[in-house]
C-alpha cells in the first residue's frame, strides 16, 4: 500500500485560478473549523443542500500546492485525522468511535446507539445487500476498525468520508467523520447520526471496493442518499432535498447534486429490486455512471429510454396527486413537480418548441377551457440522450411538439381531442407520455424504424446499437452481423424492444466477445414475420 497523493478532485480541471482558491480555501475552513457560533447561526437558515462534503475536503488536498504560504500554513493544521480523547468499539468489533468526552465537542446523542446503527448498517449493506466490504486501513485510528470521529461540524453539515491511503488506481481506504449532535439539521439528534453512518458507510464501499470518479460525483451521493431510506425507512431525511430536483427536472440528470436524486434509485429498487443498483457499480469500474445504469437496466430487460419516461410519470404522481399503493410508496410527501411551460390549449392546435438537454424530463402543462371546466393535459418528453449526457452536456436536443385537436399524418392519438406530434432531428432519442386530468392516458404508439441507430457507431461515446425489427408480436429474434467480404461476425437470439420503437440491442462485440475493426458492415434481423437487413459503420476508436 501506497499513501495516497494529493489526487483528489472536485472540480473538473487540473488548475483553479485564485478566486477559486480562495473560495475554495473558505468553504473548506468552514467545514474544518469547528465553530458553536456557525451552528447557532445555520438554526435560522434554510436546509443547506450540501449535506455531505468529502469533495471539497479532498480537492483541498488536491490543489495544497497553489494556495498561498498563509493558507498552506493554515491548512495543514486540519489535513489529519480529527483529534479525540476516547473511543468505544462496536459490538461486531468492525467499528471504532472516537469522540470527547466534554467541551463543545461532546456527543450529543448515545455513541453505544451510533454503534448499534453502525453494525445495523454493516449487516444491511454487506449481509443483506451483499456489497463487497471496504478494506480495512491498517493501523491508522489506532487499530485495523472502521474509523467514525464525531466533531462539530458546522452549518447544518453531516459528515463526510476522508481518502486516506491508495490501493489501487481507483480504490482507497478511508475514515468517516460526523457531527457530534445533529442539532441544527433537518432530521436532528440520534436519526441524524443513524442516516449518516448509512450514508458515508456506502461511501466507505464505493471507494474502497468500487471506484470513485470525481465526474460522477452526482451517483456517489444518489447512491448513498438513497441507502439511508433502504437502511432507516422511517427516517426520511432525504425529503429535504427533493424539491430542487423536481423544480428543475428539465436539467441533465447528472448535473444535480445526487442528494436530490435519491429517488431514482427507489425507483429502480420498486421496479427490479436492489441488486440492480449494486450491478450498477460493478459495471462502474469501467462504465462512466449513466453508461452503467443503462447498461444494468438493459440486463434486466428494460431499456434506460423505457425506464426513464416511466419515471417521469412517477414524478408526476406525488403530493396531493399520489395514488394509494402506485408509484412512490412515500409520494405523498414528496413535492409535486413543477412543468417546464404552462400553456393553454388554442385550438385546432398548438405548438411550442424546446431546447432540451440531454438525460432530462421535459413536463408541458396545457389547460383546456372546455365549458365550465378547465382541462389539464400533460405531456412528458423525456430525452434519453444517455451520450451526450456523460460526454457532452451542452449538445442540447431541439424538438417541436404539437398538440392538435384533429388526427392529421404523423399524429399519435392520445384520446378523442387530443393528438400530438413531435418532430426533431433525432425522435428516436425522445420518448412522450401523458397525463389527463391526473390520471394516465395513451397507449404507446409502437413503430417500425428504417435505420440504425446510433450511426456510426463509436465505442468511445456508444454503449448499444439499435436495428430495425418489423411488425411482429413475437418478444425475441434472430440478429446476424456480417462483414463486407460476408464473413458471419455475430449471431445470437435478442430481445425485440417492444417501446415505442420496434427495435433489436447489440452491444457491438463479436461472437468471441470482441470489439470489431473499423469499418462498415452488414446486418440482418429476422422473425418469422419479417426480415430486415441493411447496413452500418463502426468506428473502433
Amino acid at each position: 500500500m501506497k499513501k495516497l497523493p494529493l489526487v483528489f478532485i472536485l472540480l473538473f480541471v487540473n488548475f483553479i485560478n485564485a478566486q477559486n482558491l480562495d473560495s475554495l480555501f473558505s468553504e473548506f475552513m468552514r467545514i474544518k473549523s469547528h465553530s458553536a457560533d456557525n451552528k447557532i447561526k445555520h438554526l435560522t437558515s434554510a436546509h443547506d443542500s450540501i449535506k455531505c462534503s468529502f469533495g471539497i475536503v479532498n480537492d483541498v488536498k488536491t490543489n495544497f500546492n497553489y494556495f498561498s504560504n498563509e493558507q498552506q500554513s493554515l491548512l495543514k493544521q486540519y489535513l489529519s485525522r480529527p483529534a479525540t480523547d476516547t473511543s468505544i468499539v462496536s459490538l461486531s468489533g468492525r467499528f471504532r468511535i472516537h469522540f470527547k468526552k466534554s467541551g463543545a465537542e461532546i456527543p450529543g446523542y448515545s455513541v453505544t446507539e451510533l454503534a448499534k446503527a453502525a453494525d445495523s448498517t454493516y449487516n444491511y449493506e454487506i449481509n443483506n445487500l451483499k456489497y463487497l466490504p471496504p478494506p480495512n486501513d491498517g493501523t491508522m485510528g489506532g487499530d485495523n476498525k472502521y474509523d467514525i470521529y464525531l466533531v462539530n461540524l458546522t452549518s447544518g453539515l453531516y459528515g463526510y468520508t476522508e481518502f486516506e491511503t491508495q490501493l489501487t488506481a481507483d480504490t482507497y481506504t478511508s475514515f468517516i467523520v460526523m457531527d457530534n449532535d445533529f442539532s441544527s439539521h433537518y432530521t436532528q439528534g440520534i436519526d441524524g447520526a443513524k442516516v449518516t453512518i448509512a450514508h458515508e458507510f456506502h461511501h466507505m464501499i464505493q471507494l474502497g471496493s468500487y471506484i470513485y470518479r470525481t465526474s460522477d460525483q452526482f451517483y456517489h451521493e444518489l447512491t448513498s442518499t438513497a441507502m439511508e431510506e433502504f437502511v432507516y425507512d422511517s427516517i426520511n431525511d432525504y425529503y429535504a432535498y427533493i424539491r430542487s430536483y423536481t423544480d428543475k427536472t428539465h436539467r441533465t440528470f447528472s448535473s444535480n447534486n445526487g442528494y436530490n436524486l435519491a429517488i431514482w434509485n427507489i425507483f429502480l429498487k420498486e421496479r427490479f429490486g436492489a441488486d440492480i443498483i449494486k450491478r450498477s457499480w460493478e459495471l462502474m469500474k469501467q462504465k462512466r455512471a449513466l453508461n452503467a445504469i443503462a447498461d444494468a437496466i438493459a440486463e434486466y430487460g428494460s431499456t434506460f429510454k423505457t425506464e426513464f419516461s416511466l419515471f417521469g410519470q412517477w414524478l408526476y404522481f406525488t403530493g396531493s396527486r399520489a395514488k394509494a399503493n402506485k408509484y412512490f410508496e412515500e409520494g405523498k410527501n414528496y413535492p409535486l413537480v413543477k412543468p417546464l411551460m404552462v400553456n393553454n390549449f388554442v385550438k385546432p392546435q398548438t405548438s411550442v418548441t424546446i431546447n432540451s438537454e440531454p438525460a432530462s424530463l421535459n413536463f408541458l402543462l396545457f389547460n383546456n377551457n372546455v365549458s365550465s371546466r378547465v382541462d389539464s393535459f400533460v405531456a412528458i418528453i423525456s430525452n434519453n440522450d444517455v451520450t451526450n449526457a456523460v460526454s457532452n452536456v451542452t449538445n442540447t436536443l431541439n424538438f417541436k411538439y404539437i398538440l392538435s385537436e384533429n388526427q392529421s399524418d404523423g399524429f399519435r392519438k392520445i384520446l378523442d381531442g387530443y393528438y400530438s406530434k413531435v418532430e426533431s432531428e433525432n425522435t428516436f432519442l425522445l420518448a412522450e407520455s401523458n397525463i389527463f386530468n391526473n390520471n394516465p392516458t395513451g397507449d404507446i404508439n409502437t413503430t417500425e424504424i428504417s435505420y440504425v441507430f446510433p450511426q456510426p457507431f463509436r465505442y468511445s461515446k456508444n454503449i448499444q446499437i439499435y436495428f430495425p425489427v418489423g411488425k411482429t408480436l413475437e418478444q425475441t429474434g434472430e440478429l446476424y452481423i456480417y462483414s463486407t467480404d460476408m464473413n458471419l461476425i455475430y449471431s445470437g437470439n435478442h430481445k425485440i424492444l417492444l417501446t415505442d420503437k420496434l427495435a433489436m440491442i447489440w452491444n457491438g462485440l463479436n461472437s468471441k466477445g470482441e470489439k470489431l475493426a473499423t469499418g462498415v458492415y452488414f446486418y440482418v434481423t429476422k422473425t418469422s414475420d419479417k426480415t430486415n437487413k441493411g447496413k452500418f459503420v463502426i468506428f473502433n476508436d
